[in-house]
């Protein structure tokens, strides 16, 4: 089938310049996570409690729908579009394993017909012609399989999962009425790489932008870092600064870099991983690691571990001089990240934000926390 996909070049212009591309890298991080954890390989091997979502451990389902949302959205809907999951109903509060009929009578009988639907799905998925009616046909519900074959095949198929947003984007970017799901989400991938502006674009980006334009076109791209509501002249503690960096700065670094390998993973870029180099000791650099945005564009990571203030007056961070210049040098500055490290109650890494340096000083209040004084007598 041969489509002209209708893209309108103004908006794809107009959301690029806007377009926050933490969103992308953090998308992509999930998907290396999730195929980490479950590769296409070993599913063949899956159990039931590695499998079914309502355990306290990260589950295939788990990571289907919670994990990697940032990659697509799914929740909303039941657990019986797993087919089955451990957990309890409105009017019976006991936990257990919960089955769709169609699957079966015993949880282990429903759990082998889910199994072998999940397994021909991803083969059906991976084929060399694609079956879009055997797709249509499998059993697993639809935004489940639409959202296993974007992470497992993103060259194939796009990250939008609803039938009804599919069928609809798809008419408006000009595919013909009555194909199948599968096929307008196979479709709507093509129209991706169809336009010079977006072939290269992540998936999840060119979905932000179908959903802001014809979706939600009253939402506008919002960024997650915000000026601090209050600006305080605090007394800087020094010690604080070296303690900061010496107990907690080698687990933010560490955090950072696992999570950078992921999202190589999930941006297909696997073979960039090994060059990776860690700068980490030979601060004139002024970044802690070098890696790769795309194959042809290095990425300059600095990695903050972000500390919270009291009463409401935001976060904080510490940043050396060489670090600000270097990120604001002509060959750094359009690729230089701040992984911004959050951490738990325990005093555990929890999440990371990428950030381009340049939009978080406009975004910042800076004050000077110290200075190198050199003289002579």
């Amino acid at each position: 089938m041969t489509t002209r996909f209708k893209l309108d070049t103004a908006a794809l212009r107009s959301f690029d310049s806007a377009y926050d591309s933490s969103h992308s890298a953090i998308a992509s991080q999930t998907r290396g996570d999730f195929l980490n954890a479950f590769p296409k390989a070993r599913l063949n091997k899956i159990r039931l409690d590695e499998y079914v979502i309502g355990h306290q451990t990260p589950t295939f389902c788990t990571y289907v729908e919670a994990k990697t949302r940032a990659w697509a959205n799914i929740q909303g809907s039941t657990a019986d579009k797993f087919g089955i999951y451990f957990g309890k109903t409105k009017s019976d509060p006991k936990k257990i394993y919960r089955f769709t009929q169609k699957y079966g009578k015993t949880k282990e009988e429903a759990f082998r017909s889910v199994k072998t639907a999940l397994l021909a799905l991803v083969h059906l998925g991976g084929e060399k012609q694609l079956d879009f009616s055997a797709i249509d046909a499998n059993p697993l519900s639809q935004m489940f399989k639409a959202k296993i074959l974007s992470l497992y095949y993103p060259d194939r198929f796009l990250s939008v999962c609803s039938s009804e947003h599919l069928e609809m984007l798809g008419n408006i970017l000009g595919c013909p009425n009555d194909l199948f799901v599968s096929q307008y989400q196979h479709l709507l991938l093509k129209a991706k790489q169809s336009s010079a502006i977006t072939m290269n674009w992540s998936n999840p980006k060119f979905m932000t932008f179908l959903y802001e334009t014809y979706v939600y076109d009253h939402i506008t791209p919002t960024n997650p870092i915000k000026k601090p509501r209050k600006k305080a002249h605090r007394k800087v503690n020094f010690e604080e600064v070296q303690n900061q960096r010496n107990e907690i700065g080698k687990a933010a670094e560490e955090f950072a870099l696992k999570w950078e390998k992921q999202r190589l993973t999930g941006e297909n870029l696997e073979t960039l991983i090994p060059k990776i180099k860690d700068r980490r000791d030979r601060p004139g650099y002024g970044y802690d690691f070098l890696s790769h945005t795309s194959s042809k564009k290095l990425r300059f990571i600095e990695v903050k571990s972000v500390g919270k203030l009291p009463k409401g007056e935001g976060y904080r961070l510490f940043l050396s001089d060489n670090e600000h210049l270097v990120s604001m040098s002509v060959d750094h500055k359009n690729e230089y990240f701040f992984y911004l490290v959050f951490f738990d109650g325990k005093k555990q890494p929890a999440a990371l934000q990428p950030i381009l340096a340049s939009k978080l000083y406009k975004l910042s209040n800076m004050t000077p926390a110290s200075y190198v004084v050199r003289f002579e007598i």
